[in-house]
């Protein structure tokens, strides 16, 4: 389970109960804890819950506004440098969604839509210049965090899904096939 993926389950089950109990508060008052109002109350709680869950995971999936960056990883690949790309999130002081690109020598990260900005404002690690790369867990229940630390101290944290893959391949550069 990816983090953003986690991140959503936990909002689905606070509207899920926030809907149950709100559904089901006059009930609750007149009958008391029946077995027929608990039932009502998971109902609601799954159908409220559930919809939230899947209308923000659908919704979370490759939007038209990362249509330029798909556009990037295009380029990079036809010039024969993109070894692997995915949509990911950056977290720098705040959580920022974007898409994480691996090249024959770096780590690109661009997350603004604007095709003039791309190339500008991505933040991009040299592979070669990394003190560390290394695989962490965000969350107890996510393993999906790739920590980039440079010789110069800056660390770089970003969320992204398949890190075993991610890590196979960056090692690969790093190291060479060893």
């Amino acid at each position: 389970m990816t983090t953003d993926v986690f991140k959503q389950l936990q909002k689905s089950v606070l509207v899920g109960l926030l809907f149950g109990v709100a559904l089901n508060v006059g009930r609750f008052s007149k009958e008391g804890l029946t077995m027929g109002n608990l039932n009502y109350f998971l109902y609601v709680f799954v159908l409220m819950g559930g919809t939230f869950f899947m209308t923000g995971w659908m919704l979370n999936r490759r939007r038209s506004d990362t249509t330029n960056m798909r556009i990037f990883a295009i380029k990079m690949n036809q010039k024969g440098i993109l070894k692997y790309d995915a949509q990911a999130q950056m977290k720098d002081g705040k959580i920022k969604k974007g898409w994480l690109y691996l090249t024959d020598k770096m780590i690109i990260f661009a997350n603004t839509p604007d095709p003039d900005l791309i190339e500008k404002k991505a933040v991009r690690l040299s592979i070669a210049k990394a003190e560390s790369i290394e695989r962490f867990k965000p969350t107890p229940f996510t393993n999906d965090g790739i920590r980039v630390t440079m010789k110069k101290g800056n660390t770089y944290e970003f969320y992204v899904g398949k890190t075993g893959k991610w890590m196979d391949m960056i090692n690969e550069i790093k190291f060479g096939d060893k």
